[in-house]
């Protein structure tokens, strides 16, 4: 039959009569073959999804394997045209499953996790066995979990980077790690090396190829130390695990810079006698040195595989498209020694040639496989409902009002937690002591200033005050000889009270949380402040403060204001759900080992999160209208506290400049008390950057009103989004358990029961049956005659 003939075979160019054919005839086999891949294809797709794949059930997919650093990356980019993390320390440490599919809208990619294992820390790392060929990594039931959706292409490796560091940290909670999250995980380090688990692309646009395969991690031979020699034969298993199918397409990579002899992925390829079904691709052709190994190859005189090689190049320049890296790989084929040496094989040179040879290939197998897979099903639907019948379920009648009467209990040591009744839980006060931290962070990174500058020189004068030096002189007088045109701000200090109200407070923090916020943030300089002001004096006197250079002033003050708040919505979260977790474990501790108590967990935690979503979007709001328009209305207020700041920095300027004069006479005594006691009796006349002064009590007034009121409002919308909806969760469980439904009791009592491994088992068992049934549905009404020929598909392939 045509289609058991090797594909490297069937890629001859038709002979002059069969290319003569009617164009007519050619589109609508074309479109024919175009509607009856994509519809295969996703439903393979919609099928794995469904978690219905076994040791007895194997789909048929394409898997790209190969060595660390063999241009598996560049072969990714190509076929996706997206852009794959490529920085030290970035490699593909857990599969990625990536769907390809035409679609009329704009290009889209919805970022998945696919979990098929847990880590379990009490397996050894080292202890890697048949029985455990993944280490500590256990089957469990398939899940799916959504990740992030993105529009944009650029925005595509930061999220694969950010997804596979959520797969490698199975401790933290996934959503920890979506970009643009508020979270104070290390989003650095990880807790495992590699793992199973898959991070899986859906990604649609209009023309795109109708395909899907998974990148595994690049084979090691050695690991960078001795502690991490494991690495090397979990990694490997991890690339059999998913290769060993004979439903699976290899896509094996071989740099042309590197003896392919020495490929440990070749190895793995035929140890599992997968080489008639595996695709070579070779990579990094524009470094290759010499032409003979790669033509015996290419010519299938040397490391035969069933479907042949193809060679690539990519360029990985992060700043090049996928449009112009497929222009540059074209112009670099039409070159020597490509068209002279080796310019037999132009059939396969170019990714776009793999592409239409992969497409092809994975029609083939799925339309070969897909019989097979049918019965799969329909068998191992028939075998679940016979063990089902084996596993009846009792029901007693009190389960429901049981269960009623703890979700109450729950609802009441809830809202004992978060309405302070309750003596055995802190929440509150040390919500408190959160708060008041956040508070405090926010007063001590208030900005300062700096009040000596560099122009603030003097020189001796003579006592009649005349000079006939070029430089300017300040006249100088002992304060207790009052001078009467003085200024009254220059005369005057403020009292201590006033001055020890508006200094820097003292405080001390109650957590250690804020522990990176307890000095100012922003130090201005008054020549700086002048030069803000004079950028918005233009067509205005000089002397005068212009509104819009306060207002910038004001928006540098409170920039920083992201980095407080994230810790104290971080740590707020987390002491809510430690306070409802421990509510849970403590209300429901009789049923520690039943359904019931891990619905109630999962129903919690999903949504604390939820809440936890929500209020941080309120919170980047209120940031949002703090640092883009800075308003208030207190304006009685803020003008007696901009009084208080400008006496205070005043008197400190005065000290400051007092000191600077005595220091170029050389008599500041060194002793910081008595040096600031004769600088008090100096008086060095009116302030030149006097403006300048008022400005920053402006500002700092301003900050004390802004920092107060953005507390408040944070304070008040974690207790209206987080606390008071938090007293509503037994209505969420109550839905979420469905214990009011028609068949609530025997649901009450399937969650309830102490039978922990019988009743586990049957749960499965449902799960695994249903989804069988919506997979028998699927492939019940997707089943139909294959409408393009074998004569139709040769034609177009040619």
């Amino acid at each position: 039959m045509p289609s058991a003939i090797p594909l490297h075979l069937r890629l001859e160019v038709a002979p002059k009569a069969e290319q003569d054919e009617s164009d007519l005839q050619r589109s609508e086999t074309i479109g024919r073959m175009t509607h009856d891949m994509r519809n295969l294809v996703k439903k393979i797709q919609e099928l794995r999804h469904l978690g219905i794949e076994d040791n007895k059930i194997a789909l048929p997919k394409i898997c790209v394997v190969g060595d660390q650093s063999t241009g598996k990356s560049s072969l990714i980019e190509g076929m996706s045209e997206i852009k794959v993390p490529r920085s030290a320390g970035t490699c593909t440490r857990c599969p990625m499953e990536i769907n390809l599919s035409e679609s009329n809208e704009p290009w889209r990619c919805k970022v998945s996790l696919s979990k098929s294992h847990y880590y379990c820390e009490n397996l050894s790392l080292r202890k890697i066995s048949k029985a455990k060929p993944l280490g500590p990594w256990v089957p469990m039931d398939p899940q799916e979990e959504h990740f992030i959706t993105l529009e944009n292409k650029d925005q595509v490796q930061e999220a694969i980077q950010c997804a596979q560091l959520a797969v490698l940290n199975p401790q933290n909670d996934p959503s920890s790690y979506v970009p643009g999250s508020f979270s104070a995980v290390d989003k650095t380090s990880t807790r495992v090396k590699f793992s199973p688990n898959v991070v899986r692309l859906d990604i649609s646009a209009p023309g795109f190829s109708n395909l899907a395969f998974y990148d595994l991690p690049g084979v090691i031979s050695q690991a960078e130390v001795d502690e991490e020699a494991y690495l090397v034969t979990l990694v490997e298993n991890l690339v059999k695990h998913y290769v060993l199918q004979e439903s699976c397409i290899i896509l094996l990579t071989l740099p042309m810079t590197d003896d392919a002899t020495n490929s440990s992925a070749a190895r793995i390829v035929r140890e599992i006698k997968a080489t008639q079904r595996t695709l070579g691709v070779l990579t990094k052709p524009d470094r290759m040195e010499d032409t003979t190994q790669w033509c015996e190859i290419l010519t299938g005189n040397k490391f035969v595989l069933g479907h042949g090689y193809f060679v690539i190049r990519n360029n990985p320049n992060p700043a090049v498209d996928n449009e112009q890296a497929r222009v540059e790989e074209e112009l670099f084929f039409s070159r020597a020694p490509w068209t002279t040496d080796l310019g037999g094989f132009q059939e396969k040179l170019g990714t776009r040639k793999l592409q239409t040879a992969l497409s092809q290939l994975l029609l083939d197998q799925i339309r070969s496989s897909l019989p097979n897979v049918v019965n799969q099903i329909n068998e191992k639907a028939e075998r679940i409902k016979a063990e089902l019948q084996l596993l009846p379920q009792p029901v007693t009648k009190s389960a429901i009002v049981d269960l009623v009467n703890k979700l109450r209990d729950f609802q009441s040591a809830v809202e004992l937690c978060f309405d302070g009744g309750s003596k055995d839980s802190q929440m509150l006060r040390q919500w408190d002591y959160i708060a008041s931290d956040f508070r405090l962070s926010l007063q001590h990174t208030r900005p300062s200033l700096k009040t000596d500058t560099e122009e603030d020189t003097f020189k001796e004068v003579a006592e009649d005050g005349n000079d006939d030096g070029d430089c300017e002189i300040v006249s100088v007088q002992l304060a207790r000889t009052p001078n009467k045109s003085r200024t009254p701000a220059s005369d005057t200090k403020p009292s201590v009270v006033s001055t020890q109200a508006i200094s820097q407070p003292k405080t001390q923090f109650k957590t250690e949380y804020f522990d990176d916020f307890k000095v100012p943030k922003y130090r201005f300089q008054l020549p700086e402040i002048r030069r803000i002001n004079e950028s918005y004096s233009y067509g205005h006197i000089s002397n005068q403060n212009h509104p819009r250079a306060s207002e910038t002033l004001n928006k540098i003050s409170v920039s920083h204001w992201d980095g407080p708040m994230e810790i104290f919505l971080d740590h707020t979260n987390k002491l809510v759900r430690s306070t409802i977790v421990n509510q849970v474990n403590k209300v429901f501790a009789p049923y520690q080992e039943t359904e019931l108590h891990r619905h109630i967990s999962s129903t919690v935690s999903r949504h604390l999160s939820q809440l936890k979503k929500d209020l941080e979007l309120q919170a980047l709001e209120l940031l949002n209208q703090e640092k883009s328009k800075p308003l208030t209305t207190a304006f009685a207020y803020i003008q007696a506290e901009e009084k208080k700041h400008y006496e205070n920095l005043t008197y400190r300027r005065r000290i400051t400049r007092a000191k600077a004069y005595l220091k170029s006479q050389n008599e500041l005594p060194e002793e910081s008390s008595k040096a600031t006691q004769k600088a008090k009796q100096i008086d060095v006349g009116p302030d030149p950057f006097d403006n300048e002064i008022k400005m920053m009590a402006g500002t700092r007034a301003y900050y004390d009103i802004a920092s107060t009121r953005f507390v408040d409002s944070l304070a008040q919308k974690v207790h209206l989004k987080l606390f008071r909806k938090c007293n509503n969760l037994c209505s969420v469980i109550e839905e979420k358990l469905q214990i009011h439904g028609p068949d609530a009791a025997e649901r009450c009592a399937r969650l309830m029961d102490p039978n922990t491994e019988r009743r586990m088992q049957r749960e499965r068992l449902v799960t695994q049956l249903d989804k069988l049934t919506i997979a028998q549905q699927w492939l019940s009404e997707s089943t139909k005659k294959d409408d393009v020929g074998e004569e139709d598909k040769t034609m177009v392939f040619q």
